[in-house]
C-alpha cells in the first residue's frame, strides 16, 4: 500500500467510512485517503464536474465511464486488494472526501467545486446521500473564499530583504590570501548574492500580484456598486422597475456575474439583488422566469451551447427553451433529466443567487 505521501488525513474520513466493510482497517482508510489526493491534486473543472455527478449519485446524471475508471486506477494504485467491482457506494462515498479536500484550497478550483455542489443541489431539490454534509460544507467555503480574497494583502514581507552574510567567506581570505581563495570568495559571493536576488524578486513578485488581485476585486465591487447606483439594466438599457418581476433574478444575476473578477463574488451579492428590487419572498418558477425574460436576450446571454444539467440546470433550461424556439414543450424532457420537478417554485432572491453562481462556473470553466 502507497499512502506515505498523502497528506494527514482528515479528522472525521474514518467517521464517513464507518457503514463501510473496511471501516476497521486503518491501512487501507490510509490507502484510500491517498487515493483521493492523488485524484485531486491537478484537479480542473472537468475534475470537479465529475466528483459532484459521483457525489449525488444521480442515476440520470451519471460520472463518466472514463473518469470511474480513472478514479478506480488510482485507488487500486495505492491499495492492490482494492476491488472496482464492488465499489460504487464507496466512490460515492470517496467523490465527497474529493471535493471536501478542494473546499480546503483557497483558489479558484476551490470555488469551483463549491459552487458546483451548491448549483447541483438547486436548492434542496437534490440531495446527496452522503455521511459529510458537502453543501452546508460548500456554503462554509464560499464563505471564507470570499473573505479571504477581499482581505487586503499585507506587502511588509516584500520589503523584508534577505540577509547577505559574507563573514566566512571574508574570513577565509584573511587566513589563506593568496588569488585562488579570493577568486573562490567572489564565487561563493555572487551565488550567495544572486540567490538572496532570487527571494527578493519572488517575494516582489508575490506582493505584486496580491495587490493586482486586490485591485481588481475593488474594481469589480465599484462597478457593481455603479450598476447598483445607476438602477439600469446594462443588456437591455430599461430602468429596473421597468423589468418584469419574473425576469429580473436572471437579468440582474447576470449582470453581476458579469461584473465578478473573483469567484466567488462578494458576499454583499444579496444585498445587492434585494436594492436592485428582486423580491426576498416572491416565488418564481423555473419556467416563469425563462418565459418572463426577452428570447433574444437569452439567446444572447448564453455562454455554453452544452451546459451541465447537473451543475448548471437553469443555463440547461434556458438551452431547452431556445432549441424549441420558444413554450414549453421542453419542461417534461428537462424535469425528468435534471430530477427537479417542474413546478417547484423558489424566492426570486433564491432563484437570482442560484443563476449568479451558475454564471460565475461558466465563467471559470
Amino acid at each position: 500500500m502507497a499512502n506515505e505521501a498523502a497528506p494527514a488525513m482528515h479528522a472525521d474520513f474514518a467517521r464517513w467510512y464507518a457503514p463501510l466493510t473496511i471501516a476497521d482497517d486503518p491501512d487501507r482508510r490510509g490507502a484510500r485517503w491517498a487515493g483521493v489526493h492523488a485524484l485531486t491534486k491537478s484537479a480542473d473543472g472537468d475534475l470537479v464536474e465529475s466528483l459532484v455527478r459521483l457525489a449525488f449519485g444521480h442515476a440520470r446524471l451519471p460520472a463518466s465511464a472514463a473518469f470511474v475508471a480513472k478514479f478506480q486506477g488510482l485507488l487500486k494504485a495505492q491499495d492492490a486488494t482494492f476491488d472496482p467491482n464492488t465499489t460504487a457506494r464507496e466512490l460515492q462515498l470517496l467523490a465527497g472526501a474529493a471535493l471536501h479536500v478542494l473546499f480546503d484550497r483557497q483558489d479558484d478550483v476551490g470555488g469551483a467545486a463549491a459552487l458546483s455542489v451548491l448549483t447541483a443541489s438547486f436548492e434542496g431539490a437534490r440531495i446527496p446521500d452522503l455521511p459529510l454534509d458537502i453543501v452546508s460544507l460548500a456554503e462554509g467555503a464560499l464563505d471564507k473564499l470570499a473573505n479571504s480574497n477581499r482581505s487586503r494583502p499585507n506587502l511588509a514581507v516584500a520589503t523584508d530583504p534577505p540577509k547577505l552574510d559574507f563573514a566566512a567567506v571574508a574570513k577565509k581570505v584573511k587566513d589563506t590570501p593568496n588569488w585562488e581563495s579570493v577568486i573562490e570568495a567572489i564565487t561563493s559571493m555572487e551565488k550567495t548574492t544572486q540567490t538572496a536576488l532570487r527571494i527578493l524578486s519572488t517575494r516582489q513578485a508575490s506582493a505584486i500580484s496580491a495587490v493586482d488581485r486586490f485591485l481588481k476585486i475593488q474594481d469589480e465591487e465599484l462597478q457593481m456598486l455603479w450598476w447598483l447606483t445607476g438602477s439600469r439594466s446594462l443588456d437591455l438599457d430599461v430602468r429596473f422597475d421597468q423589468v418584469a418581476a419574473e425576469a429580473q433574478p436572471l437579468l440582474f444575476a447576470k449582470e453581476l456575474a458579469d461584473s465578478t473578477a473573483m469567484l466567488p463574488g462578494p458576499r454583499s451579492i444579496k444585498s445587492m439583488l434585494l436594492h436592485a428590487g428582486i423580491k426576498e419572498r416572491k416565488k418564481v418558477g423555473v419556467l416563469e422566469a425563462i418565459t418572463a425574460s426577452e428570447f433574444g436576450w437569452l439567446q444572447t446571454s448564453e455562454l455554453d451551447e452544452s451546459p451541465s444539467s447537473l451543475t448548471l440546470p437553469i443555463h440547461f433550461a434556458i438551452r431547452r427553451h431556445i432549441e424549441a424556439g420558444g413554450g414549453d414543450t421542453w419542461v417534461p424532457n428537462w424535469a425528468a433529466v435534471t430530477g427537479v420537478d417542474a413546478t417547484r417554485q423558489l424566492p426570486s432572491l433564491v432563484l437570482a443567487i442560484q443563476f449568479y453562481r451558475e454564471r460565475l462556473l461558466l465563467s471559470f470553466v
